[in-house]
């Protein structure tokens, strides 16, 4: 006879202590084997894959998406050697007046007018976020909506997807606005990432009312694009969005694709942005196109976790030939190739750009090249990755808010 067990939430990095459910991938009832994702788990800096270490069936989540869990907690419940579910299913059919019951009241539609179900918490969370209660279907007892129900309202129906375009199949990341939405960011991640990159500082932007997008560039990620150049790799991108205006925010190579894009844009932010001076650590690009990065990450001054090392590299390998492609478009033998400090003093929207003061890869005295119309940011420290290092910080500076 078959055991159920509870599954707990594994540390996924040496100094992990808890993390976000992200995409829940099985179902209960469905059968799994030995290595089968079963959910994805996201930190601030990545987001990792949860395999399953025997065959077995799922029997129950314990937990939901989005929702904040410790390691070591329970997550789910699930069946080994393949018979407690149909033990579990034989007993419910054994009282079969009971559960339509509890289905009935559960997926009533409610009373026009009434005040809805819900609890206290997620009542007072409601107000927060501008949520209207009347139109969530609650999962509490009696159909009393949970605070867990509100995550779900907050979420857009697709959180990823892929959007098809003359130039391929474009991947998109989509974080809805908390409460009422007051205008939609674009994310631009830099060479070498994706979008997975922008977590952190998607969902502070999220909860200040925003709508969050981040593509996958062409040649990165999921996206399946030839596309190479800066010009080609913003048409592809604008023709997998939606014919929005957009407040822009790219990083590093990202921040060239935006520039391309200022004349869609209602704001400009910039990090550590490339295009703006000569210089550019070759050495840096040579070690990520060789899959070195004990030494990349000595220049990128952050640390690579752990779990994120096999993925980055395997990210690497998949597309070493259109990275190379574009780092030759970028820049030669450190020096680059690209200028888009033309566009910006020609931009008439806000524009701001944020550097690091001790970047080893894209310099900080860049900042003095800047045209008198952009608003210009030095934060203190090392590093190329502001959005990870302080993204708090790089929330507030990114304010759309002050755009007209």
């Amino acid at each position: 006879m078959g055991r159920v067990i509870e599954m707990p939430l594994p540390r996924l990095g040496e100094t992990m202590e808890e993390g976000r459910i992200g995409m829940i991938l099985k179902k209960p009832g469905e059968a799994f084997r030995r290595g089968e994702t079963l959910l994805e788990v996201e930190s601030d800096k990545t987001t990792v894959e949860v395999p399953a270490l025997q065959d077995g069936v799922l029997v129950e989540w314990l937990v939901a998406s989005d929702q904040l869990v410790p390691v070591e907690s329970a997550i789910a419940r699930i069946e080994i050697e393949g018979e407690a579910v149909s033990e579990v299913k034989v007993q419910a059919a054994a009282a079969p007046a009971a559960a339509p019951a509890l289905r009935m009241e559960r997926t009533a539609a409610p009373v026009m007018g009434a005040r809805p179900r819900a609890s206290t918490a997620a009542r007072a969370e409601a107000r927060r976020r501008g949520i209207d209660l009347g139109g969530l279907q609650g999962s509490g007892r009696n159909g009393r909506i949970t605070r867990g129900d509100l995550a779900s309202a907050a979420r857009p129906a697709r959180a990823s997807y892929h959007a098809e375009t003359a130039s391929g199949r474009i991947f998109i990341r989509d974080w809805a606005a908390q409460g009422p939405e007051r205008g939609v960011v674009l994310l631009l991640h830099g060479l070498f990432a994706d979008s997975q990159g922008f977590t952190s500082l998607a969902r502070k932007l999220a909860a200040r009312g925003y709508r969050v997008m981040a593509p996958d560039l062409p040649g990165h990620g999921a996206t399946q694009s030839p596309a190479a150049a800066p010009e080609a790799i913003a048409d592809a991108i604008r023709a997998g969005l939606p014919p929005l205006r957009f407040h822009l925010l790219g990083h590093s190579f990202g921040a060239v694709v935006a520039a391309h894009l200022i004349d869609w844009a209602q704001s400009l932010t910039l990090l550590a942005p490339a295009g703006c001076g000569e210089e550019i650590n070759g050495a840096f690009v040579a070690a990520m196109l060789a899959g070195d990065l004990e030494r990349a990450s000595g220049f990128l001054g952050e640390e690579i976790p752990p779990d994120a090392r096999a993925g980055l590299l395997a990210h690497l390998d998949t597309h070493g030939g259109p990275l190379r492609a574009i780092s030759s478009e970028l820049a030669e033998g450190g020096r680059q190739r690209l200028s888009i400090l033309t566009r910006l003093a020609a931009a008439r929207i806000p524009v701001a750009a944020v550097f690091m003061r001790d970047d080893a890869v894209i310099p900080a005295h860049h900042a003095l090249n800047m045209p008198f119309n952009v608003a210009v940011h030095v934060l203190p420290g090392a590093g190329h990755l502001p959005h990870w290092r302080a993204p708090d910080l790089v929330a507030g500076l990114f304010d759309p808010r002050s755009a007209r």
